[in-house]
C-alpha cells in the first residue's frame, strides 16, 4: 500500500470535502489515538463526531504536509493545517503519526498543534 497517497486521499475526502462520514474507510473501528499523558480508544463514531465538532468550527480547510515519513505500517507527517475560524484565517501546525493495517488507521500518535506555520 502506497502511505503517502492513502493519506493524502484520508486528507481530501474527510478534511478538504467536509465529509466526517468518509472517515468510515479510513479509520478502524477501534482506533487508539495517543495524545499528551494519555491514550484514548475511540469508536469509528467517535472519531467522526470529534472531525465533525472541528469541521463544524473551521471553514476552508487546507492540510498540507511539510515532511512526510513512511515506513512498514507507519506514516509520519508534518503538516500545516490553515482555516477560517471566526471569520479569522487561522494556522496549526504539528505531528501525527498513523500506523495503517489492512487499509485502515489503526493508532495514532498527535503532537499538540502550535499556533502558526512552521518556521
Amino acid at each position: 500500500m502506497d502511505l503517502h497517497a492513502f493519506i493524502q486521499e484520508y486528507t481530501d475526502d474527510v478534511y478538504h470535502r467536509h465529509d466526517p462520514e468518509a472517515a468510515a474507510r479510513f479509520i478502524a473501528d477501534p482506533c487508539l489515538r495517543h495524545e499528551h499523558g494519555h491514550r484514548v480508544v475511540m469508536s469509528l463514531d467517535e472519531n467522526k463526531a470529534r472531525i465533525s465538532s472541528f469541521l463544524d468550527q473551521a471553514g476552508d480547510v487546507r492540510f498540507e504536509y511539510a515532511a512526510t515519513v513512511a515506513e512498514g505500517e507507519l506514516y509520519a507527517a508534518a503538516y500545516e493545517v490553515s482555516f477560517e475560524l471566526n471569520g479569522k484565517e487561522t494556522t496549526r501546525s504539528g505531528i501525527e503519526i498513523f500506523r495503517v493495517r489492512d487499509g485502515k488507521i489503526v493508532e495514532t500518535w498527535n503532537s499538540a498543534a502550535g499556533e502558526g506555520p512552521w518556521g
